[in-house]
This record gives structure tokens, sequence and C-alpha cells, in this order.
């Protein structure tokens, strides 16, 4: 069967190795931080994602690997050379604060080396926390940052003074995946809680389509457990270093939580989301799904710039568009996708560029 994302995924896989490339060649070292400290699949693939650039582009495993709430001190042991590449999971400025934020430690902690903050949304709660991230970076002089959106670039553009780029999320690093076997199931809801900047109120939707509802961000504590898998493929691989290990298992969890988001989606034959990583492993899966959202938001603004050109996602703000556009989506017989009864030619004449040109000044 087609594979209905596979265009808008090369395309973004291939923006990704682009902007590692400017930092990293083959065989050398190099650094990932912010490990996800939550339970989230989409919070994984983005580290999954990342983890599988990297090794692409240099042939080898990090050096180090750290969470959030990990001494930093240990990169001093690694060599010089070592970028650090943050990954971008959470927001930038939102919940952090000051000091504390990890950007911060590590600019102020670290200012001869390059650090990398890979593909994020940029919103601060407030003024004098920007104005301390600007001085920060001002200082630092070797910060890049790359953003998930358009209006965080312009935001990050106006007020850092380091060089700024537009990429995409990170979790496209792992290309196409494959669905489990499940029992089908006609509509699956992922939603965030009410309350959330971008979240839409679909009762009357599913008092008209029925389907089960997830939040999906809670996956199993067994999952984050070491595993003697990982310490056997680590140990022939890398030896036994400690920090060969904890990336392994790192990777093998994030792998992990990914799969656990891959079981929840698999039999379902339409899918209805809020969570960005929610559309973005729907792509990978090659499922068809709906991106509800309010007007203007995030979630709409990424699939216009980034990822609309896949027949596989529709948009809706309502949950009379929602009926909509579920008719609008294409449904597959035999291995034939079908779009309004007929079949559809796929191949070179889906669109490869993207719908909005993105900006950089790199």
């Amino acid at each position: 069967m087609h594979h209905l994302g596979q265009v808008v995924i090369q395309r973004q896989k291939q923006k990704l190795i682009e902007i590692v490339r400017r930092f990293v060649k083959a065989g050398q070292p190099y650094i990932i931080m912010d490990y996800p400290s939550k339970k989230d699949p989409g919070h994984h693939a983005s580290w999954l994602g990342l983890s599988t650039v990297l090794k692409e582009v240099t042939g080898r495993m990090p050096v180090l690997t750290c969470g959030d709430s990990q001494s930093i001190d240990e990169i001093r042991a690694t060599p010089g050379d070592a970028p650090i590449f943050i990954c971008g999971w959470s927001d930038f400025g939102d919940l952090r604060a000051g000091r504390d934020d990890l950007r911060c430690r590590l600019m102020w902690k670290y200012p001869d080396r390059t650090i990398i903050q890979m593909p994020q949304r940029v919103h601060f709660a407030n003024e004098a926390l920007k104005d301390y991230t600007r001085r920060t970076i001002g200082r630092h002089r070797n910060f890049f940052c790359v953003t998930r959106d358009d209006q965080s670039f312009a935001l990050a553009r106006a007020n850092f003074d380091c060089e700024v780029e537009v990429g995409p999320d990170t979790a496209f690093g792992i290309e196409t995946l494959r669905p489990f076997d499940a029992d089908p199931l006609r509509v699956l809801y992922v939603m965030q809680p009410l309350g959330e900047d971008d979240d839409v109120d679909i009762a009357k939707a599913r008092s008209i389509v029925d389907g089960p509802l997830t939040n999906w961000i809670n996956g199993p504590d067994s999952l984050s457990r070491l595993r003697m898998s990982s310490i056997v493929s680590s140990a022939l691989r890398h030896g036994l270093s400690r920090t060969a290990m904890l990336a392994q298992h790192r990777e093998d969890v994030a792998r992990r939580y990914v799969e656990y988001g891959v079981r929840i989606l698999s039999g379902a034959e339409r899918i209805i989301t809020n969570h960005l990583h929610g559309h973005i492993l729907c792509l990978l899966l090659n499922k068809p799904h709906i991106a509800v959202a309010r007007e203007a938001s995030n979630l709409h603004a990424f699939i216009d710039s980034r990822t609309g050109d896949s027949p596989l996602v529709e948009k809706a703000t309502n949950a009379s568009e929602i009926f909509a556009a579920m008719s609008r989506l294409p449904y597959e017989i035999g291995g034939t996708w079908y779009k309004s009864s007929r079949p559809m030619t796929v191949g070179a004449s889906i669109p490869g560029p993207d719908l909005v040109p993105q900006p950089s000044i790199l």
C-alpha cells in the first residue's frame, strides 16, 4: 500500500540532516541533552528521531546523554569538540524560570561549547524571563536556535543575538512506522485535556461519531525500566562504558514509548487529534486523521507550512467541521487508496515543496 505521507516525511528528515551536518561530521563526538521527563510517546518520538539522525550523520552513539534534572557537570569530561544538541520536546521559556532553564545553565557553564537548540516552540511566560534569556544568549555567542514554527522564529529572531532557523520536529527523523496488528476501530480520539491553548470541545462530535478517547501521555512505568537487552546491545557494540549503556537505554526506552503510541493508533481507521505529535505519528503510520484546533492555532500553522500537502490530514476548528473533514479523508480498500469513491493517483504527483517557504538567516 502506498504511503501517503512519505514525500512529506522524507522532506522533513532531509532538512533535519542538513541542520545536523552543520555541526557534526562522520566520527565526531556529540552530546544530546534534555531527555524527556514525561511518559508521552510524542516527546519520546522527538528524542528517538534526533538520536536516529545524529547516528546516521556521525556513525556513532553520543558520548553523553542528559535529562533536565541530571547534573550537567559530566560534560566537562567529554571531548571539547563535542557539540551539545538540546532535544526540542518541550517549550522553550514557557514553564522554566530564569537560571533553572537547562539552556541558560548550559550557556553559563560552558561558554566555549557549541550549543544547538533543536526545533522547538518558543514562548515566554513573562518579559523578565525573555530578557534574561536574551542576555544569556548574547553573552554566550555560540548558541544556535532552531524553531519549530514561524511565530517562534519571529520571536527568536527579534530577541536573540544568535543564528535562528526554522526546522521540522525531530520526530520526523524516525521516518515511516509500521502499525501493529489490532482489532479494527472506526474512530479514535487522541486529545489533550480541555484548557490547553489549541483545544476544542468535541463532546458534540463524540455524541454523533462515537469512539474511544485517550490522552495517551502517560505510558506504563514498566517501559522505562532498564532491561538486559539494552546492556547486552551496548556491551556488544560499545563495550562496558557507563555513558554508552545509558545512551542505549534511553534510546531503547524512547523506542518503547513510541511503540506504545503506535499500538494505540494502529487499529483506528480514522484518528481525531489535537496533539502535534499525534498528527506527526499519524503521518509516520500512514493513518488518515483530522487535526482539530482553534483558528490560528500552532497546530494548524504547523500543518499549513509543513505537512498539509499530504492527503492524510484534514483540519477542523469545531465539531461540525470534523464531520466535513471526515468525508474528505482518503480510505484504503485492498491496497488501493480512494477519495470520494474514486481511486487516487499517488506517487510523484503528490507535491514535494513546502506550502510556505521557511524563513532562515543561516
